[in-house]
């Protein structure tokens, strides 16, 4: 009996400690933040890697007159409508081409077939490059203090892969699309790059490029930029020991009557988006936002105007020539057609910042001068 009463006893005591322990000593109920399970993921690093200022860059933002103590003077100086003079120097294997604003060297393009200056040598690969450096893939620029981030895509590494010097400016080195050899460097100041933009911007905004009074000459500066890209490919085709591409009055005007027509009637060639696309692009006069058109599109611009054409292209907006040159044969297509073996005609037309550029072969050329 002792026992039984023993036992009630404590199982009494339990049951009243476990019901009134709550209400004597109640539970903590602030809640204490939780860490979320899925975090957003973070964004790679944009700090790049520098490296010692060497070659053409260290040109960049001297006065000209300074740096025409070494190469002398120039063989062309002509306009290129966007408030920069354009000026064009032979050096051993190649040639050298200045962009110049109130005096003082804003960008040099270099295109040849050999230069010892560190860090470029032409003709290495890509891989040779990066044996010297780390090549970065995201880099942060600052202009007028608004920061920039800039991406390059794994094409823009293999083939224009972007190179900041330790005095602020930079380089593009442009790898031939179709050998993958260095054929070409372009060295710019931050606000040179920006205005041409040939990466994708991940945060802040591409400079607008600036042209320039309605009362300026275009025609003659059209014609200039149209000896420009005819000249220098030609170039690039010698380096490739190929024979030049002729022209003749022919495929001019059909180049010519192509970009008119598309200018006039971009709705004749484009689907509804395409021109939604061609008009924000347009309006936008930033290198970042580029249009071009597609093989159909040209080929229907091409026989629109009865023009016969073995390939071409249309691109805008075009604001250094030798720039967006070197990044077209950057890219294998276009190294690829601007190669062609046989005989063909190129026709190169611009209106301002839009470039029509045409390759006919020799016998659809002729049949054309007869029309």
């Amino acid at each position: 009996m002792k026992r039984v009463l023993g036992f009630l006893s404590i199982f009494i005591v339990v049951l009243i400690g476990y019901y009134v322990q709550p209400i004597l000593f109640p539970p903590d109920t602030t809640s204490s933040p939780v860490e979320p399970s899925a975090r957003p993921a973070k964004r790679n690093s944009l700090k790049h890697e520098t490296v010692a200022t060497a070659g053409c860059a260290q040109y960049i933002g001297l006065p000209i007159s300074e740096v025409e103590m070494d190469l002398g003077p120039p063989t062309k100086i002509e306009l290129s409508g966007f408030l920069f003079e354009m000026r064009t120097y032979p050096i051993e294997g190649g040639l050298l081409q200045a962009n110049v604003v109130d005096g003082v060297i804003t960008a040099l393009k270099v295109m040849g077939e050999e230069n010892k200056e560190s860090p470029f040598e032409f003709g290495m690969s890509n891989g040779d490059l990066a044996e010297q450096m780390t090549l970065s893939s995201n880099f942060a620029v600052n202009y007028n203090d608004e920061p920039i981030d800039i991406e390059l895509t794994e094409d823009d590494m293999r083939f224009r892969p972007l190179i900041a010097f330790d005095n602020g400016t930079f380089a593009v080195p442009f790898f031939d699309g179709a050998n993958e050899e260095l054929f070409a460097v372009a060295y710019l100041d931050v606000e040179t790059l920006l205005r041409v933009m040939p990466y994708h911007i991940y945060s802040g905004n591409p400079l607008s490029f600036q042209s320039q009074e309605n009362n300026f000459d275009w025609e003659q500066v059209n014609q200039q930029k149209e000896l420009q890209v005819m000249e220098l490919v030609n170039v690039y085709r010698s380096f490739q020991k190929m024979p030049p591409l002729e022209t003749s009055t022919a495929i001019a005007a059909d180049s010519e009557a192509m970009l008119a027509d598309f200018l006039a009637q971009p709705q004749s060639v484009l689907s509804r988006d395409r021109q939604d696309e061609w008009a924000t692009n347009s309006e936008a006069h930033a290198g970042n936002f580029s249009f071009s058109l597609r093989d159909k599109e040209f080929q229907n611009l091409a026989k629109k105007q009865e023009v016969n054409q073995e390939t071409g292209l249309f691109y805008s907006p075009v604001i250094d020539p030798w720039f967006s040159l070197f990044s077209w044969i950057s890219q294998e297509r276009w190294a690829d057609r601007l190669l062609e073996e046989g005989d063909y005609q190129l026709g190169v037309a611009f209106n301002q910042q839009n470039v029509l550029v045409l390759l006919q072969e020799l016998e659809q050329t002729e049949e054309s001068d007869e029309r």
